[in-house]
């Protein structure tokens, strides 16, 4: 007679227990891993550290996919849900969140190095080109002058860009085209070395 009593208590602190720790979803953990996201983002992971922010994405997906399996659970039985799993895997987000963010920055840093450094190659490229143009134009290559300045503008207006790009954080483009306007300034000299060669009656260079 007194064991069934013990036991109808024993029972009724179990349901206790179970309604106050397993039915609450973890909002502080979901707002904290949302957090981690945004920060991410917002240090443009997109960009500088695109593997990593798809995987994060992807965590971030899938822990919510799994929160929301959980709330299907039919209201009679809130008490059963288990957001443990869930739990573990948005504290996972926000801490590879925080390893994102910080990736990001590091590599938008290099790449402002980088690009800071080519934006440098490439106006030399375009002096070279200027200087070169500015004695041809004293020369009796004039016909071809017209036809090379036309080409230095576009270098000096490609070189505006570039600088634009830098100031406005876009590295990993500034860098790439600078590269690409340090190649057309050379082939620029050269195509201005060449008529110049032709006009003084010397044999044209072979360049390497």
């Amino acid at each position: 007679m007194i064991v069934v009593p013990q036991i109808t208590r024993a029972g009724v602190v179990l349901v206790l227990l179970l309604m106050n720790g397993c039915g609450q979803p973890p909002a502080q953990q979901l707002e904290a891993a949302q957090k981690a996201v945004d920060d991410a983002k917002t240090a443009e992971a997109e960009t500088y550290a695109k593997d990593d922010w798809m995987k994060l994405e992807q965590a971030f997906a899938l822990s919510k996919d799994e929160l929301a399996k959980q709330e299907t659970v039919f209201p009679m039985f809130r008490m059963f849900r288990l957001y443990d799993d869930v739990g573990d895997m948005l504290s996972t987000v926000v801490e590879y969140g925080g390893h994102v963010a910080a990736k990001a920055s590091q590599n938008k840093e290099a790449a402002k190095t980088a690009a800071l450094a080519m934006e440098q190659e490439a106006l030399r490229a375009v002096v070279s080109a200027k200087r070169l143009m500015a004695r041809a134009l004293s020369g009796k290559e004039r016909d071809a002058v017209e036809t090379i300045r036309q080409q230095v503008s576009a270098l000096e207006a490609g070189f505006a860009v570039i600088h634009g790009l830098i100031e406005n954080g876009d590295y990993l483009e500034a860098e790439m085209q600078s590269r690409a306007l340090t190649e057309k300034g050379v082939a620029v000299s050269r195509e201005i070395q060449s008529a110049t060669e032709r006009a003084t009656g010397k044999k044209p260079k072979t360049h390497a």
